[in-house]
C-alpha cells in the first residue's frame, strides 16, 4: 500500500495553524498524513496530539528544525506570525521547502500585499510572495485573507455589558472571515493541490458588512441593543495596549490596516467564493460566529458583577497612555517608507477591485 501523503503545518498552536491542522484530520485523514510545527510543546501541543496530528517541536528561526520537521513530508503550509522575525521565518522555512523537494507550498498571504506599503509586514508578505514563485519545482498556492472576524470579536464583551461597539472603522466595510472557514480552505487545497497551483485565493465571509451591520448582528446574539461607536485611531492603540495581547511590532501594523479599513480597501473585491468552493461547503455567517465567541467569553453573559469588570476594563483603556509608535520605530531602528496605501495603488486595483476578486 502506497503512504498517504505527509503535510507539515507551521505555527500550528496559532489560531489559523490549529485550525489548518484540525481541518485535515477531520475532514481529509483519508488522503493526507498531518504533522505539527509548534515552539513549545504545552497543552496547546498535547491537545493536537490527541486529536491526531504528530506533532514536532521546533522553531523557525532555525532552519535546522524546519529541516528536521520538513524530513519525510509532501506538501507544507507556510505561516508566519506578525513579529519582526517574519521575513527570517519565511527564508528559513523557503530554503527548507527547496531543499526537501517539496511537492506544493501553501501560504498565508496577506489582501494588502504591496512592496511600497508603508506597514513593514504588508512590504515583507508582498517580498515573500514573491520569493515562493521562484522555489525550484515547488508549487505554491497563497491565501490571500483580508479581515478575520476574530479582530472584531475582542469588543464582544464591552457590548454585551454596556451596548457600545466601539471601533475605528469609519465607514469600511468587508466580509470578514473565521479562523475557522481558513483553516478549511488551506487544509482543503493541501488534500487537493493540482487545481490551485500558482493561483491566489481570498476567501471571505458570505457578505459584505458595514460597522452598523457587525454591531446588529452581536445586538441579535447577545439579546440586546448594540450600538456602533466610532473610535479614533489613538483610542485604538490605547485598548491595543490596554489589553497586552499585542506586541509594540504589531501595534505599529495594525494603524495602517485600520486605517486602509475605513478608506474601504477590504470591501474592495465584495465577498468570494473560495470557501464553498474548495471545502463544499457554505463561508460561516457572522452570526454563527459570534454565538460561538460569545459560548467562550465569560464577559459576554451579562451579570451584575461582569457590568463592573466591564466598566473597570474601560476605565483602564481611558487611562493608558498609547505606545508611541514613531519613537518605538526610531529606537528599534525599523526600516520605514514614505509609502502608498494599497487603495491608492492602480495596479493593486486592477487586481483586487474586481468582483471575486481571487475567487475560484
Amino acid at each position: 500500500m502506497t503512504a498517504l501523503p505527509r503535510v507539515l503545518v507551521t505555527g500550528a498552536t496559532g489560531k489559523t495553524g490549529r485550525a489548518t491542522v484540525l481541518a485535515l484530520i477531520e475532514h481529509h485523514s483519508d488522503v493526507v498524513q498531518t504533522r505539527a510545527l509548534v515552539r513549545t510543546d504545552d497543552h496547546r501541543a498535547r491537545a493536537l496530539r490527541d486529536a491526531g496530528a504528530e506533532v514536532v517541536i521546533g522553531d523557525m528561526s532555525d532552519i535546522r528544525d524546519l529541516r528536521r520537521a520538513m524530513s519525510g513530508v509532501q506538501r507544507a503550509h507556510l505561516v508566519v506570525a506578525n513579529t519582526n522575525n517574519s521575513l527570517d521565518h519565511a527564508l528559513n522555512f523557503v530554503v527548507a521547502a527547496a531543499a526537501e523537494r517539496l511537492e506544493h507550498v501553501v501560504a498565508i498571504g496577506q489582501w494588502l500585499a504591496s512592496e511600497s506599503h508603508p506597514s513593514l509586514m504588508t512590504r515583507r508578505t508582498s517580498l515573500v510572495d514573491q520569493v515562493l514563485r521562484w522555489i525550484p519545482e515547488v508549487d505554491h498556492t497563497v491565501i490571500n485573507v483580508g479581515f478575520f472576524a476574530d479582530n472584531i470579536m475582542s469588543g464582544l464583551g464591552i457590548a454585551a455589558q454596556l451596548g457600545v461597539l466601539s471601533l475605528p472603522l469609519g465607514r469600511g466595510a468587508t466580509a470578514v472571515i473565521s479562523n475557522e472557514d481558513i483553516g478549511r480552505v488551506v487544509a482543503g487545497v493541501l488534500s487537493n493541490p493540482a487545481p490551485y497551483a500558482g493561483r491566489t485565493l481570498r476567501p471571505t465571509g458570505p457578505q459584505v458588512l458595514t460597522p452598523e451591520d457587525i454591531a446588529a448582528v452581536f445586538g441579535e446574539v447577545l439579546g440586546r441593543e448594540v450600538r456602533y461607536v466610532e473610535a479614533s485611531e489613538r483610542m485604538a492603540l490605547k485598548s491595543l495596549r490596554a489589553e497586552g495581547r499585542r506586541a509594540p511590532f504589531e501595534q505599529a501594523q495594525v494603524v495602517h490596516y485600520l486605517r486602509e479599513y475605513r478608506r474601504g480597501t477590504f470591501a474592495a473585491g465584495g465577498a468570494t467564493n473560495v470557501v464553498a468552493e474548495v471545502t463544499g461547503r457554505p463561508a460561516e455567517d457572522l452570526t454563527t460566529i459570534v454565538r460561538r465567541y460569545a459560548l467562550s467569553d465569560p464577559l459576554a453573559r451579562r451579570s451584575l458583577p461582569n457590568l463592573f469588570r466591564a466598566v473597570a476594563q474601560t476605565a483602564k483603556v481611558m487611562l493608558t497612555r498609547p505606545l508611541d509608535l514613531k519613537r518605538w520605530e526610531r529606537e528599534n531602528d525599523l526600516p520605514t517608507v514614505d509609502g502608498e496605501d494599497s487603495i491608492d495603488v492602480a495596479e493593486w486595483n486592477r487586481t483586487h477591485a474586481v468582483p471575486n476578486a481571487f475567487g475560484v
